[in-house]
């Protein structure tokens, strides 16, 4: 599904007023159900159940207006409490606000301390707790009796609904505005919000609800959106069939150059992926005096050995063996555990410079080009990285900070600007191509911060490119991919425990799934290529 910041939800809130004459107030309407709907659900509110809803002064304090006049309407005891003078609640909000006044909903303003006082005891005694303070467009830190009220809302026990998104949060990028309510529940309208997605704002966000609310279908592309995220049904019809007929050659062949002295099981979690991710051959090439202990690991995989003079590092001299490795491979995956050695940058600068060859660029690989990043838009085949925060920070000069603080940002221009497919690794990863496209990633958990992670997913990658998907693609599947073995895994081991390896054991069952719902009802999915 498409992803919208705050502005882009406004342009397609107002073509879908202007151009289509759809009433503010019916989408305001169609909103107020739709979250009914969703408290219906979760929490199958009683006659004798209190909701408390708090209302600011914009068109968020009018969707809760509504919310609020339903559950009235429907026998639940329900208090509002204003955090704004009425005077300055306008438009649609304004008839809301109006009719709760003549239903004869308990109304109660917040602007001082005895106010605040009286929310409280209100809120001891609450079921739940609505917040439709600030919508998707907050911009300014949130202070004064606003945070008074967050601060309050979130240190009593009450599970919290927020209405489109957490008060405090920025719908563009997901910080925390000096303070913002943590839900337990949101319900957003057409589309997610980058904000819900991006943390600290997708910690904020719990449980996120995408109910529809009457917008023309082509809302999204009619304003040239270029986010998106996957669910598992989407994802899987991204899937390529697997024909009967086919062979090793069909599913396509992997050239992996990874490993040195103490560094065997990057090479062998990153080879192996590829296999578990479908491709039919995968080739590692690695330092000679390695060769055996490689032999000994690997069942499946072919081994290369490359001279490196019995060092067990990656040497100039490998760099003709490994232009034969490549040489009848469909995708080079490079860098995992191949060291400091300065021989790597020589033999990525000849690789870059003399073959077409698609290449998934990771780990000691990146550290290594970070030292002439133009190489990069010199290669004449695709290229994948695969980045951390750490690696992306050597690439581009900027402080690990500033890249955790502007992930999808950081990747974009750094993608624009060399032309590769940019995949910078986080709790929400981010895969950006150089014509804009930007794909968000939620699956996964923190079982995955674990060493040989990264190597699993650089595999997985080079695997499905070697199948025929497109890089872009390949790197969105593959990010997919990695964290729902990595939720299977955890199902099994829980998070503290698990090992890269158990993310790779679990991949053909990630596959199997997504293959079995693609087979069920599953539709291809295309986010605007």
């Amino acid at each position: 599904m498409f992803v919208v910041t705050p502005f882009e939800m406004r342009k397609i809130d107002q073509r879908a007023i202007e151009q289509f004459g759809i009433p503010g107030i019916v989408l305001m309407e169609n909103a107020a159900l739709k979250v009914v709907e969703v408290v219906d659900r979760v929490y199958r509110l009683k006659d004798r159940d209190r909701v408390v809803v708090l209302v600011g002064a914009g068109n968020n304090g009018g969707d809760g207006l509504a919310v609020a006049r339903h559950l009235f309407l429907r026998g639940i005891d329900v208090e509002f409490f204003l955090l704004a003078r009425e005077d300055v609640v306008l438009g649609d909000a304004k008839v809301n606000l109006d009719v709760v006044k003549k239903l004869g909903l308990s109304l109660s303003l917040v602007q001082d301390e005895d106010d605040i006082l009286r929310l409280e005891q209100s809120l001891k005694s609450a079921t739940l707790v609505i917040d439709a303070i600030f919508g998707t467009g907050l911009s300014r830190p949130v202070e004064g009796i606003f945070a008074q009220v967050i601060e309050l809302v979130n240190r009593v026990a009450v599970p919290v609904v927020a209405i489109d998104i957490p008060s405090g949060i920025n719908g563009a990028d997901g910080h925390v505005m000096g303070i913002a309510i943590r839900a337990s529940h949101t319900v957003t309208f057409g589309y997610p919000k980058r904000g819900h997605l991006l943390y600290p704002g997708r910690r904020y966000t719990g449980e996120l609800h995408v109910v529809p609310i009457g917008l023309p279908l082509d809302s999204a592309q009619s304003i040239g959106v270029q986010a998106f995220t996957l669910d598992v049904n989407e994802a899987a019809g991204m899937l390529k069939e697997r024909p009967a007929e086919g062979h090793k050659g069909t599913f396509g062949r992997v050239a992996v150059v990874a490993g040195s002295t103490g560094m065997t099981g990057a090479a062998c979690l990153c080879a192996m992926a590829a296999l578990r991710s479908g491709a039919g051959l995968v080739t590692l090439g690695i330092p000679a005096s390695l060769n055996d202990i490689l032999e000994n690991k690997l069942t499946e995989v072919m081994t290369k050995p490359l001279p490196d003079n019995g060092t067990g590092c990656l040497q100039e001299e490998a760099l003709g063996d490994i232009l034969d490795l490549v040489r009848d491979a469909d995708v080079l995956a490079i860098g995992p555990g191949l060291g400091k050695s300065g021989a790597v940058f020589e033999v990525l600068r000849n690789i870059l410079g003399r073959t077409h060859i698609s290449i998934v660029l990771d780990a000691d690989g990146l550290n290594h080009i970070s030292r002439d990043i133009n190489l990069l838009k010199k290669h004449s085949g695709p290229v994948v990285i695969t980045p951390h925060p750490g690696e992306m920070a050597r690439l581009t000069g900027l402080t690990v900070a500033q890249i955790v603080q502007s992930p999808v940002e950081v990747a974009q221009k750094f993608s624009q600007q060399t032309g590769v497919v940019v995949l910078l690794k986080g709790a929400t990863t981010v895969v950006c191509h150089p014509d804009g496209q930007i794909y968000l990633n939620t699956t996964g958990n923190s079982g995955m911060a674990t060493a040989g992670s990264g190597d699993v997913l650089t595999g997985i990658i080079a695997g499905f490119i070697a199948q025929g998907y497109e890089p872009f693609d390949a790197a969105v599947l593959g990010a997919f991919v990695h964290g729902y073995a990595g939720g299977l895994a955890a199902e099994v081991h829980g998070q503290a425990g698990m090992i890269a390896g158990d993310i790779l054991e679990t991949v053909p069952l990630a596959l199997k799934n997504m293959y079995n719902l693609l087979g069920k009802h599953c539709k291809s999915w295309s986010h605007g290529i």
